[in-house]
């Protein structure tokens, strides 16, 4: 079934106006929500779904479609194409995405040939700075190119798209690899079922990208680089590379992951620091900022972050762990372990006694911990999918929890009893309780917010 112009969908909350593409399993349609504005609709082919090679996985195909869905809404960035609603119509899944106007990073390739090193670097560092942020969720990209890179009409922004094979993935764990992958831009252990997965997966891919742009010509696929193939260098190609992008380059396509930089970030670092672009004198009242002075550094840990009210503890992310540490030596007091998936969200109780905590990915689970001990309390369930917010009353008697299931529920500290389930419009992205606890604000990643008044 093809979806013609002015058909209504979502309950009349977009119309078709024409078809943009399809692919192997998905199709594409141009849309206008009701306020006229351009989207992007993407869903399955329903072909696909009643080919007899697929009729007895129709469901896997349906849920990894709204796991892509939920893995790009949760990636909020610049460079990040922003998704907007998640539904399903007549039993297809859809999203409905921003609409980007412009061309992919391959359709100028193919008109311009070689990019201008500067024009290519400001283009990857803003790539590079998007994919920090799906690391940062725990999750890989696995299929970065420049046809999943998009350059918007008249400015020079480019946006990530298309996450159609990211994984959740766990530093340094063994799982398992489909096999979509694209030749060229794929480093060798993506061919490899079972080989370790981590963020250097990803490097290899934003260096062969970077390589492309800068030579015009497709990288020499990692399994013929294995036969003792020479990967070419850059400069070799396009001698107005610079040496320090040239050496870059060819680390970050080591074919040993070992020898890759291990971070995005780190490998960006090889690139050099971005050039400031020029600015205009602008007059403006005098005004003296006030002084910050970073007192700590803390490295290795990311992701979300807490602050415990006294001030003397913050709670930090790094996948499935929340790490306690002293503010004022920035030293480690205690780990908290538990969560089977990415921890997304975590909030102190307002006396800093308790910290809740929100996972996604096949958890699902809210935990709550004693501060002084790391003691888990005990595990609240109910959610369908992503935990995206968590907050206590002011008096710490409710646990708020926001999810991308559309609700939000309320339960009783004490005893972990879900009091209530309260409805939004789209995903929940954020709560709040206002300071004497009788007002409930709620977003959406669709941008409506709801408010609830305590009876």
């Amino acid at each position: 079934m093809v979806w013609n112009p002015g058909q209504s969908l979502f309950g009349d909350r977009y119309f078709i106006e024409r078809k943009l593409g399809e692919g192997g399993i998905g199709i594409t349609y141009l849309a206008k929500n009701k306020r006229g504005e351009l989207r992007v609709i993407k869903t399955l082919r329903e072909q696909i779904l009643n080919h007899p090679a697929w009729i007895t996985k129709q469901d896997k195909l349906r849920q990894d479609f709204r796991d892509e869905a939920l893995r790009l809404a949760l990636c909020r960035h610049p460079h990040i194409v922003q998704v907007e609603n998640v539904f399903d119509e007549v039993n297809l899944p859809c999203m409905a995405m921003e609409y980007i106007e412009g061309e992919d990073l391959s359709e100028q390739i193919t008109t311009v040939g070689a990019l201008p090193e500067t024009d290519a670097l400001l283009y990857i560092r803003q790539i590079g700075n998007a994919l920090t942020v799906v690391h940062e969720k725990g999750l890989l990209h696995r299929d970065l190119k420049p046809s999943n890179i998009m350059i918007r009409a008249g400015k020079q922004e480019a946006v990530l798209i298309d996450f159609g094979i990211a994984r959740q993935f766990i530093p340094g764990g063994v799982q398992q690899h489909t096999q979509n992958l694209t030749p060229g831009y794929a480093p060798p252990e993506q061919y490899v079922p079972d080989a370790e997965r981590g963020e250097y997966i990803d490097v290899y891919a934003l260096a062969a990208t970077l390589y492309s742009l800068l030579t015009g010509q497709l990288p020499m696929p990692a399994p013929a680089r294995l036969q003792n193939f020479t990967l070419q260098p850059p400069k070799d190609l396009n001698s107005s590379v610079s040496d320090r992008v040239n050496k870059a380059i060819m680390k970050g396509m080591a074919l040993n992951y070992k020898f890759r930089p291990q971070s995005v970030q780190e490998w960006l670092d090889l690139l050099g620091a971005s050039p400031i672009p020029p600015t205009q004198p602008v007059t403006s009242p005098p005004y003296t900022p006030p002084s910050w002075e970073c007192i700590h550094n803390i490295l290795g840990i990311s992701g979300t972050t807490a602050l415990s009210p006294k001030g003397d503890i913050i709670a930090s992310v790094a996948g499935r762990i929340i790490h306690l540490l002293s503010l004022s030596t920035g030293q480690l007091i205690r780990t908290l372990t538990g969560h089977s998936s990415v921890v997304n969200s975590i909030a102190f109780s307002v006396d800093g006694r308790i910290l809740a905590s929100g996972s996604y990915s096949d958890d699902y689970t809210i935990k709550l911990w004693e501060v002084a001990t790391g003691r888990e309390i005990r595990t609240l369930t109910g959610h369908s999918s992503y935990i995206r917010s968590v907050t206590f009353s002011s008096d710490g008697q409710i646990l708020a929890s926001g999810s991308f299931d559309q609700t939000i529920k309320l339960w009783e500290v004490a005893t972990g009893r879900e009091i209530c389930t309260l409805r939004h419009f789209d995903l929940v992205s954020s709560i709040a309780f206002s300071p004497d606890g009788s007002w409930l604000a709620a977003g959406d990643t669709s941008g409506n917010i709801k408010i609830w008044r305590r009876g």
